[in-house]
This record gives structure tokens, C-alpha cells and sequence, in this order.
């Protein structure tokens, strides 16, 4: 009994025991608002943080969505540029076929300039294109051009050295490429001998001579591009009344290139046309062997001529 009522009177600053208590309460109660307020510090700030993290976050995505607005819009324009490109090209293309008959109207078609069909090569080309080489691509092109041989007089100037070490310099992709006869035709092209660049190029294959002179032209290749033609022998559409399923039905008897169409009879495509069924029995192959004739020769200014002359592939009565 001694020992509890020494033990209630023994507090720590003299205390008695109900203050005591109160003290300690009050301590505790002091411990929690204030440890209440730093978790409530700690919790704002840690949702400021996130808060701003996520802002970033947004600003991320936003930065991608506009570099990909960007880009998408570069892309465009790149698109743009390569059809206003091609667009200058056929409009280039088309003049050079107006000037030609211009000109073959004023001076009986002996032009200078100018290939033994009459097509105007120096208007169509220009001197910087430099594709019209047999062997040069786009890429090589492009390759010749950065190392400052922009034009054809520039490579006709070069030599075959010179032209192999920008090639071995571009890495192994280029080194297969053979520019011996480059410079040659890059002159011809550049003094505007056509016709015999052409019959050079008809004994190239990838620039390399082959020695058959079977070969087609790459110059007659791309004006025919240039032009409005396919260069593809099996593209029987390019004759004026010829659309995909009578090209169908040509080539399900075996008429499958320019020179099989050249080679049939008219009685014999008039035969094919009434099997065929109603819908093909309007259509007149009358012409149709003389077009694949002047395509297959590669006598493109003549078939483009003739079909200007022709009404949906008959001749005018």
C-alpha cells in the first residue's frame, strides 16, 4: 500500500499524478497534429510533383503529335514537289512535241537537235538529265551530281577514273556499276547526236556493251515516259481502243506483246472481238496492228501523231 501511493506521488517536476497525464496527453496530441501536418506537407507536394510530372507528360505528347503533324506535312509537300516535278516534265514534254511539228511545218522536218523520228530530245532531257545515260539511276544520279558533275558535259569531261572512284568511294552497293561508257554517251547526249547515242545504247545493257545491238534504248525509253507511253512491251493499252478486258481477251489467244499485235490480222482480231460477246463486237481493230507496229519499232512521235489522227481507234471516214 506504501509502494502505490509512492508511486502516484513520485512524478517527474513534481508533478501530481492528474497533471501528469494531462501533460503527457497533451504531448502526445502536439506529436500527432504535428506529425498529421508533415504527412499533410509531404502528401501536397507530392501531388504537386505528380501533378507537374503529368503536365510534362501531356507536353510530351503534344510535342510528338506535332512532329508528327510536321512530319506527315513534309512528307506532303515532298510528294507535292515530286508531282509538280513530273507535271513540268510532261508539260516540257508536250511542248517539245508541239515545237516539233512547229518546226517540221516551217522547214519540212529537217531539224537539228533532234532524233530520226523527229522528237525534240534536247527540249524533253535538258542537259541535266544525266538518267538518260544507260547505266546512271536515280540514285547514281544523284551520287554524280553531289560530287559536282551536275550536267552531261560535266561527265562527258570526266574520266572513267574518275567516274569509278566516286563509285568505290559511295561503298559496295555502287561498285558494280561500270562507267566506261558513260563519258561517250554523255557527249553524244550533250552535242545532241541522238540518233547515234541511240543506236550505241541499243548494244549497252546497264551501260555495259554487249555487242548484239538488240537491246532497247534508254533515251527512246524515257521520252516514251516522258511522252505519255508505257515502255512495258506487254501493255497492250497504250493502242488507242484497246482498254483492259480487250487486252484480256488479246492476250488469252496469245497476243501478249506490241510485236504479237503487229503480226495479227485484222480478220483474225475482228474474229477474236465477235467470241468475246456483244460488248466487244463495237470495237474496230482496223489500226490496231499498224499502232503496235510504230510501238513496237519505238516510233513514238509517229504513233502519238497517229492517234491524234484517229476517233476512238478508227480512222475518220
Amino acid at each position: 500500500m506504501s509502494m502505490q501511493i509512492l508511486l502516484l506521488h513520485d512524478t517527474p517536476f513534481g508533478l501530481s499524478c492528474p497533471m501528469w497525464w494531462l501533460f503527457s496527453l497533451g504531448a502526445f496530441l502536439l506529436g500527432l497534429l504535428l506529425g498529421w501536418w508533415l504527412w499533410y506537407e509531404y502528401k501536397k507536394r507530392a501531388d504537386e510533383l505528380d501533378k507537374e510530372v503529368k503536365g510534362y507528360q501531356v507536353k510530351v505528347v503534344d510535342m510528338e503529335k506535332d512532329y508528327m503533324s510536321l512530319k506527315y506535312q513534309y512528307d506532303e509537300i515532298a510528294k507535292s514537289d515530286e508531282k509538280l516535278k513530273l507535271a513540268l516534265r510532261q508539260c516540257e514534254a508536250d511542248k517539245a512535241v508541239l515545237q516539233t511539228k512547229i518546226d517540221h511545218m516551217g522547214d519540212g522536218g529537217l531539224i537539228t537537235g533532234r532524233g530520226a523520228e523527229g522528237i525534240d530530245y534536247t527540249a524533253i532531257f535538258g542537259q541535266d538529265h544525266l538518267q538518260l545515260i544507260e547505266g546512271v539511276g536515280p540514285k547514281v544520279e544523284e551520287l554524280l551530281k553531289k560530287a559536282g558533275l551536275a550536267t552531261l558535259s560535266d561527265v562527258a569531261t570526266a574520266s572513267v577514273d574518275d567516274l569509278r572512284a566516286i563509285l568505290d568511294n559511295a561503298g559496295p552497293n555502287y561498285r558494280m556499276h561500270d562507267p566506261a561508257s558513260w563519258p561517250k554517251q554523255a557527249l553524244l547526249a550533250a552535242e545532241n547526236h541522238w540518233d547515234e547515242l541511240i543506236a550505241m545504247q541499243k548494244t549497252l545493257s546497264a551501260g555495259k556493251d554487249t555487242g548484239d545491238g538488240d537491246t532497247p534504248s534508254k533515251v527512246e525509253k524515257l521520252a516514251a515516259k516522258l511522252l505519255g507511253f508505257s515502255t512495258n512491251p506487254e501493255d497492250l493499252k497504250i493502242i488507242e481502243g484497246v482498254g483492259p478486258k480487250i487486252e484480256q481477251l488479246l492476250k488469252a489467244d496469245g497476243i501478249n506483246t506490241w510485236s504479237d499485235l503487229a503480226a495479227a490480222s485484222v480478220a483474225h482480231l475482228k474474229g477474236l472481238l465477235e467470241k468475246g460477246g456483244d460488248s466487244f463486237r463495237m470495237a474496230d481493230p482496223s489500226t490496231w496492228p499498224k499502232q503496235a507496229a510504230l510501238a513496237a519499232a519505238g516510233n513514238w512521235k509517229e504513233l502519238s501523231e497517229y492517234q491524234e489522227f484517229l476517233d476512238g481507234g478508227k480512222e475518220p471516214a
